[in-house]
This record gives structure tokens, C-alpha cells and sequence, in this order.
């Protein structure tokens, strides 16, 4: 079932490859959920910490995010789901769950291009970022993003300007309009393209929600290009998870 998805999509203690490797072993999240406590010993990695995470058979946030997400008309795609990227399963921490507004689009088909870059960007730096934004759509790649202001945003802006939808991937929850200065690249982007989470609806822009956002930018992606950045930066450290 779905819940069951989230359920263990949402586990608190349990990190993405420890969520990963439960996947791998039970193969479903229903059945992690029923299995015997004594199962999940058998589990590659387990900790006492993430087998107690795993006794918690509490449903009611899940049943909470499913029923935001119905209301809200949130997509989910999981990882079984013929929709979710086969990319971002060769990963090593791949989300179990995505939420997202807009077309999906069929991310294996096309040539993935991310563009990322400082927020504080030059003006030289904003107009190739908008340039290769227009160039990559009109040469039928598909441009993903972080939504962030500077380098993203004016990439983005210059694939939409090309008249192809854009993928922004968010470091908060779906429904959650950051920055608040990208509003109406947001609007344009569900609008014309996608906007695409693992974060449940309602969750805050945590500052660690980022560097876990830029390893799905990375694995979406063919290729990851850098227009303008410091020497320590996410757009750095997207780069370093595409290599």
C-alpha cells in the first residue's frame, strides 16, 4: 500500500541507504512493515537504532501526508513505479518516494542536463546560465534545477523562455513556496514543467535538506554543469556526487 511507502519513506533515525537496504531485503514496504521484529536483524547495516525505528507501526503521519497530498493534488511516485526514474535508482541512496505537482516527465527518455550555480551570482555568470538554460531545451534536453536564486533560477527562466518545461527539484516540501522571491518560477514551472520533492508536503527549507536534494539533482541527471561558484558550495558538491 501507499502509506506503507511513506511510512517507511518518513522513518525518523532511518537513514536513506539504511531505507534502501530495508527495500532491498523485504522488497516491499508492507512487508517490513508486518515482517517480525526479529526479521529486520537480517538486514544488511541494521542497527539497534534504525530496528527500533522499524518497530514504530505507527501510521498516522503517513495517513497525515497522504491526506495533505490528496487534498493539495500532490503526485506520489515510488520506487516500484514504472514513472520513477531509472537514473536515480543507481544511486546508493536513492528516495523511496517523490512527491510532485505538474508532468512528470519520462526522465529516461531524455538527455538530463542539471545547471547549478551560486546565488550570488555575476552578471556574466546570470547570462550563460540563462543561455544554456535556452540552448539545452532547444536542442531537446531537458533542464532540472534547484529553484534557488542566481544561477537556477536563471537557467530555468531560460529553458521556459524556450518554450520547454523545466523539472525544479525543492529542499522543502512541495507546497512550500521557496524562496519566496521565485514565486512566480515556481507557478511557471508546475505549470509548464515539474516541481519534484522527497520531502513530505508542509516541510520547512532546513539548511540539511539541500545537500540531500542536490544527490537526486545529480542523479537525475546525464551530466551536471557548474556555471558559477564559490570553492565551497552545493552546486560543488552536486558536481562531486555526478562524478
Amino acid at each position: 500500500m501507499l502509506l506503507h511507502w511513506i511510512w517507511l519513506a518518513a522513518r525518523s533515525g532511518v537513514n536513506d541507504r539504511m531505507k534502501a537496504a530495508v527495500l532491498h531485503h523485504f522488497q516491499d514496504p508492507e512487508d517490513a512493515y508486518y515482517a517480525d521484529p526479529e526479521a529486520y536483524k537480517a538486514v544488511e547495516g541494521m542497527t539497534d537504532e534504525v530496528a527500533a525505528a522499524l518497530k514504530d507501526k505507527d501510521l498516522s503521519e503517513a495517513k497525515k501526508i497522504l491526506d495533505t497530498c490528496q487534498r493539495k493534488s500532490i503526485g506520489i511516485v515510488t520506487y516500484r513505479d514504472a514513472m520513477y526514474p531509472n537514473r536515480l535508482k543507481n544511486i546508493i541512496d536513492p528516495p523511496l518516494v517523490l512527491y510532485y505537482k505538474g508532468k512528470l516527465p519520462e526522465f529516461d527518455a531524455l538527455p538530463v542536463i542539471a545547471v547549478v550555480g551560486t546565488r550570488d551570482a555575476t552578471a556574466y555568470g546570470l547570462k550563460t546560465a540563462k543561455n544554456l538554460g535556452t540552448q539545452i531545451s532547444r536542442c531537446g534536453g531537458l533542464v532540472v534545477s534547484g529553484l534557488a536564486v542566481g544561477i537556477d533560477a536563471m537557467a530555468m527562466r531560460g529553458a521556459l523562455s524556450a518554450g520547454k518545461g523545466v523539472v525544479g527539484l525543492m529542499g522543502c516540501g512541495i507546497d512550500v513556496v521557496y524562496p519566496a522571491a521565485n514565486r512566480s518560477l515556481l507557478l511557471d514551472t508546475q505549470r509548464y514543467g515539474c516541481l519534484l520533492s522527497e520531502f513530505p508536503p508542509g516541510t520547512p527549507p532546513h539548511k540539511w535538506n539541500f545537500p540531500k536534494r542536490n544527490r537526486i539533482l545529480s542523479g537525475l541527471s546525464c551530466g551536471v554543469v557548474v556555471v558559477e561558484a564559490p570553492a565551497r558550495s552545493g552546486a560543488l558538491i552536486t558536481a562531486s556526487q555526478a562524478a
